[in-house]
């Protein structure tokens, strides 16, 4: 890869990177417990996956996890959490989480619904790492491992589903347009 494709590849990871970022200051909720419904915020993140492949893609979504737990530390250090927990939920709820986003970069560079299944697996696969973290934390305060089940099931799912849908609406708006499409590697 030459040096401009490198300088190239890393300007527009950290351009949606911080895209990204704002997007995820736009909330429409947020629980007490961490868990967010944003303005499509993973979705800038997953566009480079799909354009760039699964080397760049795991990259990028990995230094994104990073800056999420950075920003979210203070927050969750104050839950009171036992240390193995504590590492469950850094492990699970962002470096997991955030990172397992470069799934989708297994679908790029073909159709707009191989595009649209990588977004989908992605934020499917991000809700069950915080499925398998929510399994965890309330273990410890919910009888029954059905009632914890149903719910780590119920609050993940408040978020994500409503996060997963807007995502897919937007998604399968951007490829519509022929000069995103291009950009994406996306055919007809």
């Amino acid at each position: 890869m030459q040096k401009t494709s490198r300088t190239r590849l890393l300007a527009e990871s950290a351009v949606m990177i911080a895209l990204a970022l704002v997007l995820n200051f736009i909330k429409f909720s947020k629980l007490p417990y961490g868990g967010e419904t944003t303005l499509a915020s993973m979705l800038p993140i997953l566009l480079i996956c799909i354009k760039n492949g699964p080397r760049w893609g795991f990259l990028t979504a990995f230094v994104y996890s990073l800056i999420q737990l950075f920003m979210s530390l203070g927050e969750v250090a104050a839950w009171g959490l036992t240390p193995t927990v504590f590492i469950i939920c850094i492990l699970f709820d962002y470096i997991v989480a955030y990172s397992i986003l470069g799934v989708a970069s297994f679908f790029g560079r073909g159709s707009r619904a191989k595009a649209i299944c990588g977004v989908a697996l992605a934020i499917f696969l991000r809700f069950v790492c915080h499925f398998i973290t929510g399994i965890t934390i309330w273990a410890n305060w919910v009888d029954g491992f059905k009632a914890v089940m149903l719910y780590s099931l119920t609050y993940n799912g408040s978020y994500m589903l409503p996060e997963l849908i807007l995502s897919l609406v937007i998604m399968i708006l951007l490829v519509q347009v022929p000069q995103i499409r291009k950009i994406l590697g996306i055919q007809k």
